[in-house]
């Protein structure tokens, strides 16, 4: 018995049902192929993208670097007191001893140093050794009234430093979505912050920022 064939194709019609019917297999496996992709792609947060800030110890620096400011003090000889900044070769230059390695020493360690420095060069040698200005600083954008860099010369939280700023500009800020971007382990990881909650003293966690942070503050879908 001979198969009919379509008067149009030639072909079987059978064969045409047939090759409908794996196209549309075809369709249904890449439909839902793709809906797998995307809930695992919704499930899964990436490294550099995290909502939930960390608890961190306020940042204090110890260790002087090129671009701090410091003053160092004379107890008895008052005018060889000196207000020097760490230079980019890490040097200060001191009364009578000249150009001094600083940056890598802490306060208490440049001290001891310099003691020993001037032992032959002053009958009464004690002096201290402060830090007036730190080089360290974090970043300020978005909608704030004084954008920029924000010196980092004691321990800030993100309220703090955008306050530095000049405030949030209440037209235009979103205080309950700021992002702190952070550099840590070789990634780039953001950090979202409901300030709003801080404004209104509902905040007892603060988030304390480290070198070199940047707080962007986040402008309203709409102003109005």
């Amino acid at each position: 018995m001979k198969a009919t064939t379509s008067p149009q194709s030639g072909r079987p019609p059978g064969d045409t049902h047939t090759r409908a019917v794996e196209t549309g297999g075809i369709l249904c496996r890449l439909v839902a192929l793709t809906l797998a992709v995307l809930l695992t792609a919704c499930q899964t947060t990436p490294p550099s993208a995290v909502t939930n800030p960390p608890t961190a110890e306020p940042y204090t620096s110890t260790v002087l670097t090129e671009g701090d400011t410091i003053r160092v003090a004379f107890e008895a000889d008052t005018n060889l007191t000196t207000v020097a900044k760490v230079q980019l070769d890490g040097t200060v230059t001191l009364p009578l001893i000249g150009a001094v390695k600083a940056a890598g020493l802490t306060p208490e360690q440049l001290r001891a140093d310099l003691m020993k420095r001037y032992e032959k060069l002053l009958s009464i040698n004690e002096l201290t050794v402060a830090v007036l200005a730190s080089s360290a600083s974090v970043y300020v954008s978005g909608a704030v009234l004084k954008p920029g860099r924000i010196p980092l010369d004691r321990p800030m939280t993100a309220l703090e430093a955008i306050m530095e700023a000049g405030g949030f500009d209440l037209r235009r800020a979103k205080p309950s979505a700021v992002v702190v971007i952070r550099k840590e382990d070789g990634q780039q990881r953001h950090y979202t912050l409901n300030l709003q909650n801080a404004l209104r003293g509902q905040d007892p966690t603060p988030f304390h920022l480290k070198p070199f942070d940047i707080i962007h503050v986040p402008e309203k879908r709409f102003n109005f």
